[in-house]
This record gives C-alpha cells, sequence and structure tokens, in this order.
C-alpha cells in the first residue's frame, strides 16, 4: 500500500480531532472559554480585517447573555478568533448590529436579519434521538463505490478560490473508455499565514441549542495547519468532548490531496473516533476507500473493508468496473506504538479476479520517520541458479542511518548475502553494497567446477561538501571470485545478477568492465580549479575460457575446451595485474577574473605518479622489460584572444607553454642495475584561428556558409627512449578535435610542428522547419608525425608505418559529418572518418530516429576498421586495416496500434561475430496503473552463452504503479 494514502487516511481523524473543531466551539461560547483554551493548547485565531494582527479590544455596552436568543438561521458569520483572552465574532451582510458581553471583558460582536428562527432537528443531537441508519457502514466492494464515496468523491469538493465546483472539476475521473488521463486533485493550497498554531472557521449558521452543545451548520468551512476542511454540519457537546461532522465532509491537504467522508465522529478529543465512507485522494492519483475509520486511541488506528488503487475507477451504466488492479482487506490496523502496519485478508484483484491471498500481511507504519521491516521480496529463475527468492529487511537504525541485509536463496548454489548501508551525514552521503557466498564456479548451464571458495564484492561510495568551494568523494568498487590458479577473477555480477554492478559514480569513471577505487579532493571557483586524487583499477573484461580444473595445464593456465572431451566451459574475466595504481593524480587551473592584453589567461598545474606490478602494453613504454613506474610534474599557460573585424571576419590569436619533468623506475627487468631515468622537455605552440560566417536569405530557405582554419606552429616533437605513454594512448579524431592545436587527450603525447587545419561548415534553414547542417575538414602538415603511428616490432625492428589515427602523415583523413532535423520527428546524423588516399570509411557512425505519434524507432551503424594487418613484401612489411575492429547494427523500435496494446524491439547485431547481443522482442500491455511485457531475448555472448549456443529466454515484466516491477530473468527456456 503507498503510505501516504494510509498515513493521510488514518490521519484524517487526528486531523479533525486535535482541536480544529472544537476551536468553532470556542468561538460562540462563551461558557466553553476555559476547557477550550486547555483543550486547544494555546490555539492561536485571527479576524478577517487584520490580516494576522492581533485586534484591538472593542469598547461596547454590556447585555446580558442569558436574554440572547439563538442564531437567525440566515446568519453569515466569520469566526476568527484573535490571541485575546475571549473571541470575537464578525458577521456578514446583515443591517443591525449589537454587542454581547460574554466575560472576561471582551465583547462579541453579532449581527441579525429577520429570518425566522430555526427549528432545533433531530440531527442535530446525537445518541438514539438521531437516525443515522443510512450513515452505518454497509459492504464495501469495486462496484459499490460509486454511491456514495465515488459520487462524493467526483462532485464534492468546492474550487478554493471561487467556492464554485467546476463542470469538469472530477476528484476520480470516471472515464468509461478507460483512456489513461492523470487523476485532477486540487491545487496546492498557499500559505495562509495561520501558522501552526492558527485557525480560520466560517459557517452560515451557528446554533447553541442547549447547553454545552454548538451546532454549525451550511458550508462550514474550516483552516487549519494548512489545510482547508469542508462540511455540512459539525455538532459538539462540551461535556462528553464528542464531535460529529456530516454531510459531504472532506479535507483538502497542503500538497492538493483530498479526503472525502460521510461522517465523522470524535470522541473524547482526539483519543478515539469513528469515521463512515472514507475516499481519499493523493497527488499521484492513488485511491484508498474505507467503509469505516476508527481511531481506538492515540496510538492505534483501524480501516474497515479497505479498498486501495492506483488506477483509474470507470463507471459504466451507474456500475463502478473493476480497475486494472486493486488489493482488498478487511481491516487495516496502524499501531503506531510498535510502529507497524497490519492487513488482514488481504486479496489481491486483477481485474476483479482474486490472483492473491494473504491472511495477515504487515509493513512498517509510513507515519514513523524511520522502521524496520521486511521489504518487497523479489523472485527468479535461471539455468545457472534455478529458483531465487531474495528477501531484503530494512533496519533502520536511527533518523539518518539505514542497513538493508538482503539474503538471496537459490536452488542450485549456495546463497548469497548481500549488505546495504546508507548514512546522510550533515555535508554529505555514504552509501554501501556487499555480497559474499562461499561456492565453486558454475556456469552458464548451472554446471558446477572447482573448489569451494569465499567470493564477493564491494562497491561502496560518498560524497561530501567541506564548504561552498571545496569537497571531496570516493569509490571503492573490487570483486573478490578468483579462481584455483589465483590469476584470474569469473563473472560473479553475471552469476548472481547483481543489479547495476558497475556503477558510474565519482569524478573518474572506468571503461567498460572495469572497477575504480578513488579519492578525490576538489576546490573549484570561478577562477580556480583544483583536483587531487588517487586512483586504482580492476578489470573484469573477458579474457578467455577454460575447461574443468582436472584438465588444467601444468603450469596452472587452463586447455582450450577442444582440447578435452566433454569439457565444461566457463568464461573468465583476467584480473589485468598491468592496470596501474595513480597516488597521487593533481590537476590545477587559474585564471585571473580580468582579461590580460584583452585575452583569457590560464595557467595550469599538473602532477601523477603511476605504480605498476607488471609490465605494461608497448603502447604504453616500447622498449620496456620491467613492469615500468613513472612519475610527471607539469607547469603551464595558455592565452587566447577573439577578435571580431568590421567585415565580420573572427580572429583568435593563441600562445601555449608547458615544461613536463619525468622521473622513470623499472624500466629494465634487470635489477642489477640502476634504473632510474629523468626526462625533461619544453612544449610551446602558436597559432591563429580565422571563421568568417556567410549569411544569405532565399526564399524559404536561409543558407549559412562558415569557412574556419586554424594555422599551428610547435617545435618537432622528440620520442625519448624511456618516455612513457599513459594518458594518450587511444583518442577520436573528429569534428570535435579537428581545430585542436593539439588534439591528443593528456599530457604524455603532444602534436608538434607546423600544421593547418581547414573545415568549411554548412548549414540549411528551412521555413518549414526542416534543418540541415554538415562541416567537412581535415588536417595538413609538413612532416609527418612519428608519435602518432602504432608501433610495429618484428625481429626486435620497430617500424612506424600503420596510423590509426588518421593525423599521422603529411595529409590526414577526412573529418566529415552532417545532421538533419525535419523539426517532425524525424531526424539523422552521420560521423565519418574517411581514409586520406581512397576515401574508404576507416570509422564512422550512422543513425536516424523517428518519434511520431505512436511510433519511435532508432537505427545506428557503427564501423571501425582500425585495426592494423599486415603483409610482407620484398622491401619490407606494409600495413593496412585489417577490417577487423567491429562493425555493429542496432535497432530500437516501438510502436502502439492504441492507447493500450504495443510492441518493442531491441535489436543488436555484431555483423562481424555475426551473433546476436543482447536482443529482445516485446509485445506489451499497458493502461494507467500497470504495464505487461511478454519478452523474447536472444543473447550470443560469451557471458551468457550456453556452453556456444545461444542463451534464449521468454519472460514477463509486470511493472504496477506504485509497487516494485518483477524480475525479469524468471523464465529461462532454449
Amino acid at each position: 500500500m503507498r503510505k501516504n494514502s494510509l498515513k493521510l487516511s488514518v490521519g484524517f481523524l487526528s486531523l479533525v480531532a486535535t482541536g480544529a473543531v472544537s476551536g468553532e466551539a470556542l468561538a460562540h461560547t462563551s461558557d466553553l472559554q476555559a476547557e477550550m483554551d486547555a483543550r486547544i493548547d494555546g490555539t492561536r485565531f485571527f479576524s478577517a480585517f487584520d490580516e494576522g494582527e492581533p485586534l484591538a479590544p472593542v469598547v461596547a455596552p454590556s447585555i446580558d447573555t442569558a436574554e440572547t436568543p439563538a442564531a437567525d438561521p440566515a446568519l453569515k458569520v466569520d469566526v476568527k478568533v484573535a490571541p485575546a483572552p475571549a473571541p470575537v465574532i464578525t458577521a456578514r451582510n446583515a443591517p443591525a448590529a449589537q454587542t454581547i458581553e460574554t466575560g472576561n471583558d471582551a465583547p462579541v460582536s453579532r449581527r441579525r436579519t429577520s429570518a425566522p428562527k430555526p427549528e432545533l432537528m433531530a440531527a442535530d443531537l446525537p445518541g438514539d434521538s438521531v437516525d443515522i441508519a443510512s450513515l452505518n457502514p454497509r459492504a464495501l466492494s469495486i462496484d459499490s463505490l460509486g454511491i456514495p464515496a465515488l459520487t462524493l468523491a467526483q462532485n464534492a469538493g468546492q474550487n478554493t478560490a471561487t467556492g464554485v465546483i467546476p463542470a469538469t472539476d472530477t476528484r476520480l475521473q470516471v472515464n468509461p473508455t478507460r483512456d489513461a488521463q492523470n487523476v485532477k486533485t486540487e491545487t496546492p493550497l498557499e500559505d495562509d499565514g495561520l501558522g501552526k498554531d492558527g485557525a480560520y472557521i466560517t459557517a452560515d449558521e451557528v446554533t447553541s441549542p442547549e447547553s454545552n452543545i454548538v451546532v454549525a451548520r451550511g458550508n462550514v468551512e474550516m483552516r487549519w495547519e494548512g489545510r482547508l476542511i469542508r462540511a455540512d454540519q459539525i455538532w459538539y457537546d462540551q461535556a462528553t468532548g464528542k464531535t460529529i461532522a456530516t454531510g459531504n465532509t472532506r479535507t483538502i491537504n497542503p500538497d492538493g490531496s483530498i479526503q472525502y467522508a460521510d461522517r465523522l465522529e470524535i470522541d473524547n478529543g482526539e483519543a478515539a473516533g469513528t469515521g463512515d465512507r472514507i475516499a481519499s485522494i493523493d497527488v499521484e492519483g492513488t485511491k484508498l476507500f474505507a467503509n469505516k475509520v476508527e481511531r481506538l486511541d492515540e496510538n492505534t488506528s483501524r480501516l474497515s473493508e479497505v479498498i486501495f488503487t492506483p488506477c483509474e475507477l470507470c463507471v459504466k451504466n451507474d456500475v463502478t468496473q473493476p480497475p486494472t488492479w486493486h488489493i482488498e482487506a478487511s481491516s487495516i490496523t496502524q499501531d503506531k506504538a510498535h510502529r507497524v502496519v497490519i492487513y488482514r485478508n488481504a486479496v489481491f484483484k486483477a481485474r476483479g479476479i482474486p490472483v492473491f491471498y494473504l491472511p495477515v500481511l504487515w509493513h512498517a507504519d509510513p507515519s514513523a520517520k524511520r522502521a524496520s521491516g521486511f521489504l518487497m521480496p523479489r523472485f527468479g529463475y535461471s539455468q545457472r541458479r534455478g529458483l531465487s527468492i531474495e528477501t531484503p529487511y530494512l533496519w533502520a537504525v536511527s533518523p539518518y542511518t539505514d542497513i538493508i541485509v538482503s539474503p538471496k536463496l537459490s536452488s542450485k548454489v549456495n546463497p548469497l548475502l548481500n549488505f546495504e548501508v546508507n548514512r546522510r551525514f550533515y555535508s554529505g552521503d555514504f552509501h554501501a553494497r556487499a555480497g559474499y557466498t562461499y561456492e565453486s564456479f558454475f556456469d552458464n548451464d548451472g554446471e558446477k567446477w572447482g573448489t569451494k571458495k569465499g567470493r564477493g564484492y564491494l562497491l561502496a561510495d560518498g560524497a561530501f561538501a567541506i564548504n561552498d568551494d571545496w569537497r571531496w568523494n570516493f569509490t571503492l568498487q573490487r570483486v573478490f571470485d578468483k579462481t584455483d590458479t589465483d590469476d584470474t577473477n569469473a563473472n560473479l555480477f553475471e552469476r548472481y545478477k547483481i543489479d547495476d554492478g558497475f556503477p558510474k559514480i565519482g569524478e573518474y569513471y572506468g571503461a567498460s568492465r572495469q572497477l575504480i577505487s578513488q579519492a578525490n579532493l576538489i576546490r573549484q571557483t570561478n577562477t580556480v580549479y583544483l583536483n587531487v586524487s588517487l586512483l586504482a583499477f580492476q578489470s573484469l573484461e573477458i579474457g578467455g575460457q577454460c575447461a574443468l580444473p582436472t584438465t588444467l595445464n601444468p603450469d596452472g593456465s587452463c586447455k582450450a575446451p577442444w582440447e578435452v572431451a566433454d569439457s565444461t566451459t566457463q568464461y573468465l574475466a583476467v584480473r589485468d595485474s598491468t592496470l596501474p595504481a595513480v597516488a597521487p593524480l593533481v590537476e590545477a587551473y587559474w585564471s585571473p577574473d580580468q582579461n590580460i592584453l584583452g585575452g583569457r589567461l590560464t595557467l595550469t598545474a599538473a602532477g601523477v605518479s603511476i605504480i605498476r606490478k607488471s609490465n605494461p602494453a608497448k603502447e604504453i613504454a616500447i622498449n620496456a622489460t620491467g613492469p615500468v613506474d613513472s612519475a610527471r610534474a607539469s607547469l603551464g599557460l595558455s592565452w587566447k584572444r577573439e577578435i571580431i573585424t568590421p567585415i565580420g571576419l573572427r580572429v583568435a590569436p593563441f600562445v601555449e607553454a608547458r615544461h613536463d619533468q619525468y622521473r622513470i623506475k623499472d624500466f629494465d627487468s634487470n635489477q642489477a642495475t640502476d634504473d632510474s631515468h629523468g626526462v625533461s622537455r619544453n612544449l610551446s605552440t602558436a597559432g591563429i584561428d580565422l571563421s568568417y560566417p556567410l549569411l544569405r536569405k532565399f526564399a524559404g530557405v536561409t543558407a549559412i556558409i562558415e569557412p574556419i582554419a586554424q594555422l599551428a606552429v610547435s617545435p618537432r616533437s622528440e620520442t625519448d627512449y624511456y618516455l612513457t605513454n599513459e594518458d594518450s594512448t587511444a583518442f577520436e579524431f573528429d569534428a570535435s578535435t579537428l581545430f585542436k592545436a593539439n588534439k591528443s587527450p593528456g599530457f604524455d603525447l603532444y602534436e608538434g610542428g607546423k600544421r593547418l587545419n581547414l573545415g568549411l561548415k554548412g548549414q540549411l534553414n528551412f521555413d518549414s522547419g526542416l534543418k540541415i547542417s554538415g562541416l567537412v575538414g581535415r588536417s595538413f602538415r609538413n612532416e609527418p608525425e612519428l608519435s602518432y603511428y602504432r608501433l610495429y616490432t618484428p625481429n626486435n625492428v620497430t617500424y612506424y608505418t600503420y596510423d590509426p589515427t588518421g593525423l599521422a602523415g603529411k595529409k590526414s583523413d577526412w573529418v566529415v559529418q552532417a545532421e538533419f532535423d525535419t523539426g517532425k520527428g524525424f531526424r539523422g546524423y552521420t560521423r565519418q572518418r574517411l581514409d586520406s588516399e581512397d576515401g574508404s570509411v576507416r570509422r564512422g557512425e550512422t543513425g536516424v530516429s523517428v518519434m511520431m505519434g505512436s511510433s519511435q524507432a532508432t537505427l545506428r551503424y557503427q564501423l571501425d576498421k582500425t585495426r592494423p594487418g599486415v603483409t610482407q613484401t620484398t622491401t619490407g612489411p606494409v600495413f593496412y586495416d585489417d577490417g577487423k575492429g567491429y562493425e555493429d547494427l542496432q535497432f530500437f523500435g516501438q510502436h502502439f496500434f492504441n492507447q493500450r496494446w504495443g510492441v518493442s524491439a531491441q535489436l543488436s547485431r555484431n555483423l562481424k561475430e555475426n551473433i546476436w547481443t543482447r536482443s529482445e522482442l516485446a509485445v506489451i500491455y499497458k493502461d494507467d496503473c500497470a504495464r505487461f511485457d511478454l519478452v523474447y531475448q536472444r543473447d550470443e555472448t560469451s557471458l551468457q552463452s550456453l556452453n556456444g549456443k545461444a542463451s534464449e529466454s521468454i519472460s514477463i515484466r509486470i511493472s504496477l504503479a506504485t509497487l516494485a516491477p518483477s524480475d525479469d530473468d524468471f523464465v529461462n527456456i532454449r
């Protein structure tokens, strides 16, 4: 059940009983003054004429209150009591006035009309003398909601601003067609200035038919604690403390949610009370109905014959139709003392058909700020783990700390115990997730192999603000899932279906299937940025496959599956020990507020220390035979100014300069020699950016053409024998980097020499809304940039011939980019890098998207040929693109045939390997409060395939409003 719905409905009685109704009796009857003052404990009332300021005493002649008759039926009364010793009553629209002394030296003013004196009605009195049979609860069901609760909820309630019921105002959205619409509630109430201790009451008439009895009748309206309460009549007995509110009783809360009732009865102040035929609707459209609400004491409330649903209620032929789903219960008991809500005979119904029954169900009390209890369980089935159930338990340690213990029990494997800790501090938040199990490996068929070990994971993060300028954060991410050879990790997250195993949080993100642990201290202002970080990495990328452990090679490595008869294969993620630890990484930038020589000056300072345990890849250190530890310190500056000439030419000169100092250790594997090397270099660039946008308007279209040029001059880059390249091993040459003076993303690689970057931008803007834009460009240099070449070293001879970047030669690859947008839901793009010699595509991406009415679709094609192939010739090796990078086709589409039924597809095809990677087709049914997906999935990736065969599954996804969605891994067939 939705927390807000239950809390608001159960809290309705306490709201009326806390003093709002009693306050009206106080305003009209002087002999209740003392007891009422004690009951409401200092409640303040304000006059209509003072706008919240206390009233000055009114001086008037004294009149004996015993001679005062009952109020006229047409008497219009505004009741507002100032914080004086006694209340003040003022009335509107009457011709005469007199002042009545009520004691305590404060007068009461009444205005009379000539209307006849009202007769006392039976409904003015409680008990046996009142026929309230029509108000007694009767059996509650969906088809009985039309009268009176549904009708009341649809038609009752005036507009708070005008007092008029809008003709289109439907509280519960009577909707015979079941079209999805938002449920309307009241506009959130504005602050009335009364605060928690003030109230404002109006009524058409107020009578005191006998001693201790006060009756307010006709459009009774009360503002109290930010709420607006309305009823046709309120009856109060001062002697017994009983209060009865009847007729269109409703409460509008500050957030716009509403509760309705046929009748409310309060006994002994707020200690006890009942309510009949309750209807509640919150701002999100969740609805709750109860035949009776009883407040047994200050800690216990009970709802009888309860219906809860977030769905629309539709009336056809005066009969309320079953919603998509709802919950019925014979009773709901709220026990605040024990902070628990207990359901009796809870039945979950879909379209009125019972599908699930629980004799007893309980959860934490929503009125408690923090409460311990069980959360929604999760069920699943897979061929790996068998039948699974996860039952989270929330331990509310304090208002700012909670711990969730979530054991996952499976029929085929040992339990996995999950923990989650959430802690909120004054300056930030801390989150941690961890899991542990004691089990051997098991493959995608559930076959176990190897020895049992402790396995688990830890994912923790925190972010904290020190002050407005300083902050710090951290992540701690690690998997403990070693194989018997202690060299590799397995796919723990996939085997146990642990969601969000690679969270993208923190200052730095790891690559795909990489975990990163980091600590960062940051200062950031308008002119300064400083970041000091420590980082460590763990790779879970797929590195190989292994047969049963008994068939390991003598050195402990895995034999290939084809080397072992009837083997069971488990794909493993290699624990990449070549990934470094970074301790520390420092980056600092400072720019003064004012311009220097008319331009923007930026000073930089950076440093990094990198530690490894094993040899790095050749791209990191070409000639290294050891693990290579390195440290770098850099100081630099940049300056750029932009000038717009009178003819519209944009001229932007710039200057960059930097000094780098390196210290390299463990470069050689020979430990007998001194293996510490220093490298020093100075780098500088001067250049100018030029662009000249040209615009011309034609019939129905505006054309913009902008030629762009950048000239940059630097000393030639030199490659030192010991120099490492840690931060620039891979980067993109595309439209975003074409006009960068130094196109490498980090510090280690620096572009030198003389180069000219040229490009042409164009754009067409049609009056119809169609927009087409494009760019084409390339770079030219006086000499090849050797540092951009991919190294190939057959027979210890290094060749600089293969260029994956497309930038190393005197003429770079072509960069081409184009986009279009019709403005009517159809758009597309293409980004290509074309070979400088033959114009073939080396890297590219093309996509189109359609969003029209009930349909949407996206198609994307990606291609990368930049992997080196080699052919030996008489003059030496010749390098070329081997075309074995990747080629993918991805599609997403969704179409609804009507407002309920639709289909969707997500297809991912690896065109190089001819496999489908995590593709699915689904049939969808949805309405205003539920969605059902029948899903077919196919996965041929190594992590999901079953011994070389594609993994296929059919599953049902059920998403219910206000309830958690179901697990989509509970059916798996081949």
